[in-house]
């Protein structure tokens, strides 16, 4: 009997607080929310970001405000989002770095992953490997074997960023040896790869195209398992050979755990149907990014999916132990 009364007071307790999580998603939004994004406005994830911050504005009622906290290589950004009440009043818009790198890769990031609830996956953009016209590399094999006779380099826009990690994860794969220049983001880099100072750069697809189609460097393969119109007889990863070799900028949004389920649902619900929305789909194919969408569980999926390559990856170049 004492059991039974034990299990019935459990039960009535979690049904209290599920209804009361479902009674704070009727009455929420009731005050302006705060979308932290953690890079300075004008960037390309603040881009990506806006219009779906605006459309969460038009169809909830209140202002979804984005609030730039650019820093410490995205983890100023994520320690004020996990830190925020999980009231449903502050979410976290970022990208492949501050969940899945940088808790990975640097030791005063301050926070894990764990600390995020997961909302949902937004949109991913291939990277691209290029190569500068001076090289003369037009292939994987003529990259290759440009390395093996003469000392390359490749560009990054920062250590232990998805622009350096594709970069060793490739010289790993091919069995050669190039240098690492990193750079305070890809315009710097881009510049110095079209002047022959470095010979290879893995890029965001949308970032590199403008110089493509200048034809001021070389497209060498996309990271995809499609070709992408943009980019016109630019081969896929496994065209080129490397058939495993895959590798996307993505954005996501989280809010810290905690936030009522309900609250989430809805935010996911949303999303997931402007994800769907014409205009936005090729406003997104425009600027070669695809839509994601899903579940929270394909955000948390991905993310701890992409941080074990990564690890892998950092752990045979000898970045991390």
């Amino acid at each position: 009997m004492v059991a039974r009364s034990v299990v019935a007071a459990i039960a009535a307790a979690s049904g209290l607080i599920a209804a009361t999580g479902v009674v704070q998603a009727q009455k929420w939004p009731s005050k302006p929310v705060k979308v932290i994004i953690p890079f300075p406005a004008g960037g390309p994830t603040d881009t990506l970001g806006r219009p779906v911050v605006d459309h969460l504005s038009k169809v909830l009622g209140q202002p979804f405000v984005v609030d730039n906290r650019a820093g410490g290589g995205t983890t100023i950004g994520a320690q004020a989002a996990i830190k925020a009440d999980p009231d449903g009043y502050t979410f976290f818009l970022g990208t492949n770095t501050p969940y899945a790198l940088a808790p990975t890769f640097n030791p005063n990031a301050g926070y894990t992953y764990e600390q995020f609830q997961p909302v949902i996956m937004i949109a991913e953009s291939p990277m691209v490997m290029v190569t500068s016209l001076k090289s003369g590399a037009k292939t994987t094999t003529e990259v290759i074997a440009g390395a093996k006779k003469e000392p390359w380099s490749f560009a990054s826009v920062g250590q232990t960023t998805t622009t350096h990690l594709l970069a060793e994860w490739f010289t790993q794969v091919a069995k050669i040896k190039m240098a690492h220049v990193p750079y305070r983001g890809s315009a710097p880099a881009m510049n110095d790869l079209v002047g022959g100072q470095v010979q290879v750069f893995f890029d965001v697809s949308t970032s590199a195209v403008p110089q493509v189609r200048a034809k001021t460097i070389t497209p060498i393969m996309i990271l995809d398992t499609r070709r992408w119109a943009q980019m016109p007889g630019v081969p896929t990863s496994k065209e080129a050979g490397y058939p495993d070799f895959l590798g996307t900028f993505w954005a996501a949004m989280a809010a810290p755990v905690g936030t009522p389920k309900a609250i989430v649902d809805r935010v996911n619900k949303e999303v997931n149907a402007y994800l769907k929305d014409a205009a936005f789909v090729k406003r997104l194919d425009n600027i070669m990014y695809r839509p994601v969408g899903g579940s929270p569980e394909v955000m948390s999926k991905r993310v701890r999916e992409e941080a074990a390559i990564w690890r892998k990856v950092g752990k045979t170049a000898g970045i991390i132990k």
